[in-house]
Parts: C-alpha cells; sequence; structure tokens
C-alpha cells in the first residue's frame, strides 16, 4: 500500500461504474491492457508507460483500493454490488504494489480458483 495516495485502481471495469466513483469524489486510475506490464506502484504514482506486452491479461474487471479503511473499502464494495456483480476487489499491500499489475492478477484469478474449489463440498 502507497500511504497517502488514497486511490482505486480499475481495470476492465464497466465505464458507468468508472464514473460513479469518480462522482462520488474518489481518486480512480484506469489501468489500460498497455499498462498492465507495470508495477502497481508506478501506476499509484502516476506513471503510464505504455509497454507492448504479449501477455494476455483476461477479460476480468480488477478494482484495487489503494490507501482506504476497511470500513470505507466495505462501503464502497456494497455500494458497487449494488449495481455490479463479479470482478475481483482487492487491497493492496505493501508486497504486492512491487507486483507487475498482470502478474497480481493472475495471482488473485489463482486465489479465487484455490478458495472455490476448496469451499465445494463443505
Amino acid at each position: 500500500m502507497l500511504s497517502g495516495n488514497k486511490s482505486i485502481l480499475v481495470f476492465n471495469a464497466p465505464l458507468e461504474e468508472v464514473n460513479i466513483l469518480k462522482e462520488n469524489g474518489l481518486k480512480v486510475i484506469e489501468v489500460s491492457t498497455e499498462m498492465t506490464e507495470m508495477k502497481i506502484s508506478d501506476i499509484l504514482d502516476g506513471l503510464r508507460f505504455e509497454t507492448v506486452t504479449n501477455n494476455i491479461i483476461v477479460d476480468e474487471t480488477v478494482i484495487l483500493f489503494n490507501d482506504f479503511s476497511d470500513e470505507e473499502i466495505s462501503q464502497i464494495i456494497a455500494s458497487i454490488r449494488q449495481r455490479f456483480k463479479g470482478g475481483i476487489f482487492a487491497v493492496g499491500t505493501p508486497t504486492s504494489i512491487e507486483w507487475k499489475f498482470n502478474y497480481l492478477v493472475e495471482h488473485l484469478i489463482e486465489e479465487r480458483e484455490w478458495y472455490l474449489k476448496n469451499q465445494k463440498g463443505r
């Protein structure tokens, strides 16, 4: 988490949802496909490299919170869920913000698949 830089990174989110977040006064950083090879800390710092990538990032909506309290995150997610289902919600950590965005997305998808697999039969 990059302290003092309260923002939400969004990838592949519906434009209507992005606009609602912005209208509510939240700092939203839209991550384009060309930016997925960038480190999350660089994206949060406002850098905008468009890197050529051969990596195909999945068709998944990702909403990544940076420097929000747990209560704020819960409220924002509850609001989003009233309008939009699906996607991956996550919180940046000191470790994960040093990862490339596409690596984090792959990791989050693996975590979700493991969780869903291990929930079956309970």
